[in-house]
Protein backbone atom coordinates (compact mmCIF):
# COMPACT_ATOMS: atom_id res chain seq x y z
CA UNK A 1 0.00 0.00 0.00
CA UNK A 2 0.95 3.15 -0.69
CA UNK A 3 -0.17 5.03 2.24
CA UNK A 4 -0.31 2.29 5.32
CA UNK A 5 -0.20 4.76 7.70
CA UNK A 6 -3.73 6.54 6.80
CA UNK A 7 -4.92 2.64 6.54
CA UNK A 8 -3.51 1.87 10.17
CA UNK A 9 -5.22 5.36 11.26
CA UNK A 10 -8.71 4.18 9.78
CA UNK A 11 -8.69 0.57 10.94
CA UNK A 12 -7.70 1.49 14.49
CA UNK A 13 -10.44 3.88 14.63
CA UNK A 14 -13.29 1.50 13.42
CA UNK A 15 -12.15 -0.93 15.31
CA UNK A 16 -12.09 1.13 18.67
CA UNK A 17 -15.82 1.50 18.08
CA UNK A 18 -16.38 -2.62 16.81
CA UNK A 19 -17.01 -5.76 18.21
CA UNK A 20 -15.17 -9.12 16.83
CA UNK A 21 -18.15 -11.18 17.18
CA UNK A 22 -20.29 -8.88 15.10
CA UNK A 23 -16.84 -8.65 12.74
CA UNK A 24 -16.75 -12.96 11.82
CA UNK A 25 -20.88 -13.03 12.19
CA UNK A 26 -20.76 -9.92 9.26
CA UNK A 27 -17.95 -11.70 6.98
CA UNK A 28 -20.11 -15.31 7.48
CA UNK A 29 -23.33 -13.51 6.58
CA UNK A 30 -22.21 -12.03 3.46
CA UNK A 31 -19.64 -14.94 2.40
CA UNK A 32 -17.11 -12.84 2.38
CA UNK A 33 -13.28 -12.90 2.38
CA UNK A 34 -12.52 -9.47 4.01
CA UNK A 35 -12.29 -9.34 7.56
CA UNK A 36 -14.68 -7.18 9.44
CA UNK A 37 -14.41 -5.16 12.97
CA UNK A 38 -17.65 -5.09 13.88
CA UNK A 39 -19.19 -1.84 12.81
CA UNK A 40 -22.62 -1.17 12.78
CA UNK A 41 -23.76 1.27 9.85
CA UNK A 42 -24.34 4.60 11.66
CA UNK A 43 -21.25 4.53 14.12
CA UNK A 44 -19.25 3.98 11.21
CA UNK A 45 -20.87 6.71 9.45
CA UNK A 46 -20.69 9.00 12.02
CA UNK A 47 -17.16 7.99 12.43
CA UNK A 48 -16.26 8.67 8.84
CA UNK A 49 -18.10 12.08 8.86
CA UNK A 50 -15.99 13.06 12.41
CA UNK A 51 -12.95 13.20 9.61
CA UNK A 52 -9.25 11.35 9.58
CA UNK A 53 -5.85 13.54 9.05
CA UNK A 54 -5.88 13.07 5.52
CA UNK A 55 -9.00 15.40 5.24
CA UNK A 56 -6.80 18.14 5.17
CA UNK A 57 -5.53 17.61 2.30
CA UNK A 58 -5.75 18.45 -1.46
CA UNK A 59 -9.03 16.32 -3.10
CA UNK A 60 -7.39 14.71 -5.41
CA UNK A 61 -4.38 13.18 -2.98
CA UNK A 62 -7.80 12.44 -0.60
CA UNK A 63 -8.93 10.10 -3.46
CA UNK A 64 -5.73 8.42 -3.36
CA UNK A 65 -5.65 7.46 -0.59
CA UNK A 66 -9.09 6.57 -0.47
CA UNK A 67 -8.64 4.34 -3.64
CA UNK A 68 -4.93 2.80 -2.05
CA UNK A 69 -7.61 2.11 0.90
CA UNK A 70 -9.88 0.15 -1.18
CA UNK A 71 -7.69 -1.27 -3.18
CA UNK A 72 -5.11 -2.97 -0.45
CA UNK A 73 -7.09 -3.38 2.27
CA UNK A 74 -7.90 -6.91 3.86
CA UNK A 75 -10.78 -4.92 6.34
CA UNK A 76 -14.55 -4.52 4.47
CA UNK A 77 -15.35 -2.24 7.15
CA UNK A 78 -12.45 -0.05 5.12
CA UNK A 79 -14.10 0.33 2.49
CA UNK A 80 -17.29 0.65 3.71
CA UNK A 81 -15.33 3.73 5.16
CA UNK A 82 -14.73 4.74 1.44
CA UNK A 83 -18.35 4.30 0.06
CA UNK A 84 -19.25 6.09 3.39
CA UNK A 85 -16.97 9.59 2.53
CA UNK A 86 -18.65 9.79 -0.90
CA UNK A 87 -21.78 9.00 -0.64
CA UNK A 88 -23.03 12.46 0.49
CA UNK A 89 -20.88 14.01 -1.59
CA UNK A 90 -21.59 12.62 -4.79
CA UNK A 91 -25.73 13.23 -4.32
CA UNK A 92 -24.58 17.05 -4.53
CA UNK A 93 -21.49 17.22 -7.07
CA UNK A 94 -18.76 14.87 -9.18
CA UNK A 95 -15.81 15.64 -10.46
CA UNK A 96 -14.24 13.69 -13.34
CA UNK A 97 -11.80 12.34 -11.13
CA UNK A 98 -13.96 9.82 -9.21
CA UNK A 99 -15.14 7.62 -12.79
CA UNK A 100 -11.30 6.51 -13.85
CA UNK A 101 -10.35 5.66 -10.66
CA UNK A 102 -13.54 3.95 -8.52
CA UNK A 103 -14.57 1.71 -11.63
CA UNK A 104 -11.62 0.09 -10.31
CA UNK A 105 -12.96 -0.43 -7.50
CA UNK A 106 -15.39 -3.46 -8.48
CA UNK A 107 -12.65 -5.65 -8.60
CA UNK A 108 -12.97 -5.53 -5.27
CA UNK A 109 -16.32 -6.56 -4.31
CA UNK A 110 -17.22 -10.16 -2.88
CA UNK A 111 -20.70 -9.55 -1.19
CA UNK A 112 -23.62 -8.31 -1.84
CA UNK A 113 -23.45 -5.05 0.86
CA UNK A 114 -19.76 -3.72 -1.02
CA UNK A 115 -21.80 -4.00 -4.29
CA UNK A 116 -25.00 -2.07 -3.06
CA UNK A 117 -23.34 0.45 -1.48
CA UNK A 118 -20.53 0.87 -4.80
CA UNK A 119 -23.97 1.03 -6.65
CA UNK A 120 -25.18 4.22 -4.97
CA UNK A 121 -22.06 5.93 -5.61
CA UNK A 122 -21.86 4.68 -9.43
CA UNK A 123 -25.72 5.68 -10.00
CA UNK A 124 -24.58 9.36 -8.84
CA UNK A 125 -21.63 9.19 -11.73
CA UNK A 126 -24.02 7.55 -13.90
CA UNK A 127 -25.97 10.24 -13.90
CA UNK A 128 -23.54 13.15 -14.31
CA UNK A 129 -21.77 11.50 -16.96
CA UNK A 130 -23.94 8.58 -18.85
CA UNK A 131 -21.92 8.67 -21.76
CA UNK A 132 -18.78 7.87 -20.31
CA UNK A 133 -20.34 5.77 -17.54
CA UNK A 134 -23.15 3.61 -19.06
CA UNK A 135 -20.84 1.36 -21.70
CA UNK A 136 -19.07 0.50 -18.85
CA UNK A 137 -21.98 -0.63 -16.96
CA UNK A 138 -23.52 -2.19 -20.51
CA UNK A 139 -19.91 -4.13 -20.26
CA UNK A 140 -20.40 -5.61 -16.84
CA UNK A 141 -24.36 -6.17 -17.55
CA UNK A 142 -22.86 -9.22 -20.01
CA UNK A 143 -20.23 -9.91 -17.77
CA UNK A 144 -21.02 -13.63 -15.82
CA UNK A 145 -19.36 -12.77 -13.25
CA UNK A 146 -22.27 -12.20 -10.95
CA UNK A 147 -20.68 -8.83 -8.51
CA UNK A 148 -20.12 -6.87 -12.20
CA UNK A 149 -23.51 -7.89 -13.43
CA UNK A 150 -25.25 -6.92 -10.30
CA UNK A 151 -24.11 -3.87 -9.86
CA UNK A 152 -24.33 -2.89 -13.67
CA UNK A 153 -28.73 -2.98 -13.35
CA UNK A 154 -28.49 -1.83 -9.23
CA UNK A 155 -26.39 1.52 -10.61
CA UNK A 156 -28.90 2.35 -12.39
CA UNK A 157 -31.17 3.49 -9.52
CA UNK A 158 -30.77 6.11 -6.79
CA UNK A 159 -31.30 3.70 -4.10
CA UNK A 160 -34.91 3.96 -3.60
CA UNK A 161 -38.27 5.85 -3.72
CA UNK A 162 -40.58 7.79 -6.07
CA UNK A 163 -36.91 9.77 -7.41
CA UNK A 164 -34.82 6.53 -7.99
CA UNK A 165 -35.76 6.33 -11.23
CA UNK A 166 -33.87 8.65 -13.40
CA UNK A 167 -33.37 6.41 -16.41
CA UNK A 168 -36.35 5.99 -19.00
CA UNK A 169 -37.65 2.08 -19.45
CA UNK A 170 -35.73 2.38 -22.92
CA UNK A 171 -32.39 2.73 -21.04
CA UNK A 172 -33.13 0.22 -18.01
CA UNK A 173 -35.09 -2.73 -19.40
CA UNK A 174 -32.69 -4.41 -22.11
CA UNK A 175 -30.11 -4.44 -19.39
CA UNK A 176 -32.61 -5.98 -16.74
CA UNK A 177 -33.58 -8.11 -19.14
CA UNK A 178 -30.26 -9.93 -19.84
CA UNK A 179 -30.38 -10.85 -16.18
CA UNK A 180 -33.83 -12.04 -15.44
CA UNK A 181 -32.88 -15.54 -16.00
CA UNK A 182 -29.91 -15.82 -14.39
CA UNK A 183 -31.17 -17.23 -11.26
CA UNK A 184 -28.55 -16.55 -8.59
CA UNK A 185 -30.50 -15.29 -5.77
CA UNK A 186 -28.35 -11.80 -5.35
CA UNK A 187 -29.08 -11.56 -9.19
CA UNK A 188 -32.80 -12.27 -9.00
CA UNK A 189 -33.50 -10.05 -5.70
CA UNK A 190 -32.01 -7.34 -7.89
CA UNK A 191 -33.77 -7.88 -11.01
CA UNK A 192 -37.10 -7.12 -8.72
CA UNK A 193 -36.00 -4.26 -7.08
CA UNK A 194 -34.99 -2.31 -10.11
CA UNK A 195 -38.29 -3.37 -11.46
CA UNK A 196 -40.28 -2.10 -8.79
CA UNK A 197 -38.44 1.57 -8.00
CA UNK A 198 -38.58 1.47 -12.17
CA UNK A 199 -42.41 0.88 -11.91
CA UNK A 200 -43.18 3.93 -9.44
CA UNK A 201 -42.04 6.24 -12.11
CA UNK A 202 -43.26 4.20 -15.08
CA UNK A 203 -46.41 2.07 -14.43
CA UNK A 204 -47.46 1.00 -17.39
CA UNK A 205 -44.29 0.37 -19.23
CA UNK A 206 -43.29 -2.34 -16.03
CA UNK A 207 -46.72 -3.59 -15.90
CA UNK A 208 -46.04 -4.48 -20.08
CA UNK A 209 -42.86 -5.94 -18.87
CA UNK A 210 -43.52 -8.12 -16.35
CA UNK A 211 -46.99 -9.05 -18.11
CA UNK A 212 -44.78 -10.29 -21.04
CA UNK A 213 -41.85 -11.51 -19.61
CA UNK A 214 -43.88 -13.19 -16.30
CA UNK A 215 -42.87 -16.83 -17.32
CA UNK A 216 -39.30 -15.98 -17.64
CA UNK A 217 -39.10 -14.24 -13.92
CA UNK A 218 -37.91 -16.23 -11.41
CA UNK A 219 -41.25 -16.20 -8.54
CA UNK A 220 -38.67 -14.25 -6.12
CA UNK A 221 -37.51 -11.50 -8.76
CA UNK A 222 -41.81 -11.11 -9.56
CA UNK A 223 -42.80 -11.14 -6.06
CA UNK A 224 -40.56 -8.32 -5.58
CA UNK A 225 -41.29 -6.62 -8.39
CA UNK A 226 -45.34 -5.92 -8.01
CA UNK A 227 -45.09 -5.45 -3.86
CA UNK A 228 -45.98 -1.86 -4.41
CA UNK A 229 -48.56 -2.30 -6.53
CA UNK A 230 -52.36 -2.57 -5.15
CA UNK A 231 -53.85 -5.85 -4.28
CA UNK A 232 -55.65 -6.13 -6.98
CA UNK A 233 -53.26 -5.63 -9.35
CA UNK A 234 -50.79 -8.32 -7.46
CA UNK A 235 -53.55 -10.98 -7.67
CA UNK A 236 -53.47 -9.98 -11.61
CA UNK A 237 -50.04 -10.16 -12.03
CA UNK A 238 -49.53 -13.58 -10.10
CA UNK A 239 -52.27 -15.35 -12.14
CA UNK A 240 -50.67 -14.20 -14.98
CA UNK A 241 -47.33 -15.76 -13.96
CA UNK A 242 -49.06 -19.07 -12.88
CA UNK A 243 -50.49 -19.24 -16.31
Amino acid sequence: MKFPQYHDEVLKALKALGNPALGRHMAEDRGSSLKYVGIRVPALRRRVQQGFSFYDLDQATVLAIWDDLWMGSEWGDVLFAAEEYYRPIVRKRVDDAYWPVMKRWIDRVDNWCHADGLSGTYSRLLEADPRTVMPVLERWNMDESLWPRRVSIVSLIHYTGKNAAFLPPDDVLPMVDRCVEDRRQPMQKAVGWVLREMWRAYPEEIEDYLKGNAARIAPSAFTRAIERMDAGARKEMRARQAS
